[in-house]
């Protein structure tokens, strides 16, 4: 038995097939369709380059042969990826874990993997609870601020895209991809080059893996939150949780990017936090048809291409300013992801289906320490007063919006606005929520994509404000992924400051865990 692997095979989307597919690998090696034993997809991608003729579809492949045959210069034998190995832990150690996003999940899960048992809170509510709280703001516009778009069971990737695209390169990607399709994300994630699960699929996910952990041993309470802790002689003593004070052995602090009183609170105990660049601006929303005719031409509307993407970026080296798109939802909605009474903030969210017929990307712009107050809460300062600021526009969380031609000072037919925003949005100068500079950055932006995608800057609705692109500060850690100068407190994921998306946040849970297994072996 041979097993080789196949790279870079093009497949005119309209002849996608097994059949077709085994048949040209066939034909490649030179051997017959049968002599295949057996095809995997490794991974699946889109190049449609030349869509003015054709779009293909390009995979990478594992053949496994019925007979030995000698290689041919267009395959290559084949290495399985490198298994992760979790060792066991047999001292008994107390973990809490607070947060239950990707970064703490996956923590959670390592760590009962090794065989440790542990605690793991979460502010917000179980997943079931938390879908008819964020009904209720975005139909009613009622908040509850413990349980929303950011906090409760799943983190804020519950309620995205669940877009599990990454540019990290590492090997425990590949274990964490196989340990969400064994929690019921689709086996397509597994190969696909732009893979994403959807919000109504990411909610199955996210019950599973807490039953794992639940099964493993584990304990989970929701609607507990860390409120303080105590440090003494650089080592983490214990810390307050709903009004009780506990000591374990060591916590993971996984607490997402919207946990500001908590980046508050560690301050307040002498954790080292410093600020971080991030980014600000809002969404547009466009017709999908509109993405798929530039992106396929004249194949747009066929069935068997899936609704296409765009991702958008100009970088203005001497002002040393990036506007970019960022988290774009082919067949989305715009969605209110607020999570404090009086501010709000939009973000964007799909099914796995992708089929609202509207595209939408946030549309930022590159901020620093130059453009907010001094010290180390200065970016939260920032991101607030924008947030307040769109608030106040319709006194609730209705959002304001314009029309895109509009922001851009061109003449327009009508203010009319179509958006599938809940629970609704309200024509106005968006412009007025930024700084009047970064304003302009994200004007030459949109103009700048509008060559690139034509209509992008022309047709389409803003929908405002986008604010938590990335958490705007850092939780100092050090080698050993330890809080600087505090044992027994490991920041982690995207609310620390060291992921942003849910692989990322997922991969930095491991790595933590992965510590923590290794100083206990």
């Amino acid at each position: 038995m041979t097993l080789l692997e196949l790279r870079q095979i093009k497949v005119p989307f309209i002849k996608d097939s097994s059949q077709f597919l085994r048949a040209k690998v066939a034909r490649l090696l030179g051997v017959k369709p049968q002599d295949i034993n057996k095809l995997v997809c490794l991974k699946k991608s889109i190049d449609a380059r030349q869509k003015d003729k054709m779009i293909y579809f390009v995979y990478n492949v594992l053949a496994e042969l019925k007979r030995d045959i000698p290689i041919p210069k267009n395959a290559l034998p084949y290495k399985p990826p490198e298994e992760l190995k979790l060792s066991k832990v047999n001292k008994k150690i107390k973990p809490l874990v607070v947060g239950s996003g990707p970064c703490g999940l996956f923590a959670a899960i390592a760590l009962a993997e090794a065989g440790i048992k542990g605690v793991l809170i979460e502010r917000g509510c179980p997943v079931e609870e938390r879908i008819k709280k964020v009904e209720s703001l975005w139909k009613e516009g009622i908040l509850d601020e413990t349980c929303n778009p950011q906090f409760g069971e799943g983190g804020a990737g519950t309620f995205s895209d669940g877009k599990l695209t990454t540019r990290v390169r590492d090997p425990r990607i590949g274990w964490i991809f196989k340990k969400l399709v064994e929690f019921g994300a689709p086996e397509e994630i597994l190969y696909d080059a732009k893979p994403h699960v959807g919000t109504d699929r990411l909610r199955t996910v996210v019950k599973n893996a807490s039953k794992f952990l639940l099964n493993a041993g584990w304990d989970i309470h929701f609607r507990t939150k860390l409120e303080k802790i105590e440090v003494e002689r650089d080592r983490l003593k214990k810390v307050k949780v709903n009004g009780d004070w506990i000591v374990p052995d060591l916590v993971v602090l996984a607490v997402g990017h919207s946990a500001r009183d908590t980046y508050r609170m560690l301050m307040g105990n002498g954790i080292t936090v410093v600020p971080k660049p991030f980014a600000v601006g809002f969404r547009v929303e466009h017709p999908q048809s509109l993405i798929d005719e530039a992106q396929y031409g004249k194949w747009a509307g066929d069935e068997r291409l899936p609704p296409a993407t765009y991702q958008l970026a100009y970088t203005f080296k001497e002002e040393k300013r990036g506007v970019y798109t960022f988290c774009m939802c082919p067949g989305g909605y715009v969605i209110c992801a607020s999570s404090s009474s009086g501010k709000l903030v939009v973000n964007g969210m799909s099914y796995f289906s992708r089929n609202s017929g509207f595209a939408n990307a946030a549309v930022v712009v590159s901020v620093d320490e130059r453009d907010f107050q001094e010290g180390v809460l200065g970016g939260i300062i920032f991101q607030e007063q924008i947030e307040e600021k769109a608030y106040q526009v319709a006194g609730g969380f209705i959002a304001p919006a314009m029309r895109i031609p509009k922001f851009l000072g061109l003449k327009i037919d009508s203010d009319t606005i179509v958006s599938t925003y809940r629970p609704g949005v309200v024509e106005h100068d968006v412009s007025k929520l930024y700084p009047e500079y970064l304003v302009k950055f994200l004007k030459k932006g949109l103009r700048i994509f509008g060559k690139k995608i034509r209509g992008f800057d022309s047709v389409g609705v803003i929908v405002a404000p986008e604010t938590r692109t990335s958490a705007p500060v850092r939780i100092v850690r050090d080698e050993t992924f330890q809080a600087m100068g505090v044992e027994g407190l490991y920041p982690a994921g995207e609310g620390a400051g060291y992921a942003g998306g849910i692989v990322s946040s997922a991969l930095d849970g491991l790595k933590v865990a992965e510590a923590i297994i290794e100083k206990y072996s």
